[in-house]
């Protein structure tokens, strides 16, 4: 896996759209947003500017959970290196139209996104909105979560349908920024949980994959690039003395490695997936944080 040269083509590839001023989305924008961060390059902010532009036209037509979380989670970072006023309107906007449907029965996947995005915006911008997310985090896992069998697809005990992989690595990235927020322990303890409920039932050991049951090939690969995102913020903590000796952790867990092996298994195959592939390079953004 040459990760730089994968972030590389994945730059060009984003910024290559976005000179012929197509919607890209938000994934691929937070993947941009990062590397400018990184970089400072100057290419990259005369591209974002007009783009961030578009996104705040363009999210008010997305309905969607996933859609509006994914807007709040770019409008919360872009809103730590911008003062545009636009950005904290358009990100309200979103964080009441998710805060409205707090309380019912959703599937476990969109309440995390959701969440994580309301969790990340509180983290910088609005405070006062942090109590009421970990309120509504609290209750999803009380009512999805039993030990040993991992989550139920819906925020109910009640559900037939249990472990699904793309809840699992999605309430534990949740897990993990409400830990960020709260310092918390039993958030990234229940992350690792989860995680672990995931290798037992999902891994493919000759892939050094997730598995991931009637998915098409794009969903297939970004959730697995989701995977190993979250499996890298495991082992950040890990890394750290302090949080190894506060903490239960699954022992002889090599968290970093397993998400190596997922992202050098994607290396061949992520320009296949055009825009999708900023998932690829966010993942890898996370990877080279460890090192």
């Amino acid at each position: 896996m040459n990760a730089q040269a994968a972030i590389d083509w994945i730059t060009s590839s984003v910024g290559s759209a976005l000179q012929r001023r197509e919607r890209v989305g938000s994934v691929a924008l937070v993947f941009l947003l990062r590397r400018y961060r990184v970089t400072g390059r100057d290419d990259l902010q005369r591209l974002l500017e007009p783009a961030l532009t578009l996104a705040l036209e363009d999210y008010t037509s997305d309905d969607t959970v996933h859609g509006r979380a994914g807007w709040l989670g770019l409008f919360a970072e872009a809103a730590s290196l911008s003062s545009d006023e636009r950005l904290l309107d358009a990100a309200e906007r979103l964080v009441l139209a998710l805060r409205h449907g707090w309380g019912g029965a959703a599937s476990v996947e969109a309440c995390a996104a959701g969440l994580d995005a309301c969790l990340m915006w509180g983290r910088d911008h609005g405070r006062a909105l942090v109590p009421d997310a970990i309120d509504e985090l609290e209750r999803i896992v009380a009512a999805a979560y039993e030990p040993e069998e991992g989550l139920a697809r819906v925020a109910s005990r009640h559900s037939g349908e249990r472990g699904r992989l793309v809840d699992h690595v999605g309430l534990s990235a949740t897990l993990l920024t409400a830990y960020e927020i709260t310092d918390r322990l039993p958030y990234p303890m229940l992350s690792e949980e989860l995680m672990q409920f995931a290798l037992r039932t999902s891994w493919d050991e000759d892939e050094a994959v997730f598995r991931v049951q009637g998915s098409d090939v794009d969903a297939s690969f970004v959730l697995n690039c989701s995977a190993a995102g979250v499996l890298c913020r495991l082992a950040a903590l890990h890394d750290t003395e302090a949080y190894r000796e506060a903490a239960v952790t699954a022992p002889g867990a090599r968290y970093a490695d397993t998400a190596e092996r997922i992202l050098n298994a994607q290396a061949a195959q992520y320009q296949r997936h055009g825009l999708a592939s900023a998932s690829y390079g966010i993942a890898l953004g996370e990877w080279l944080a460890l090192h």
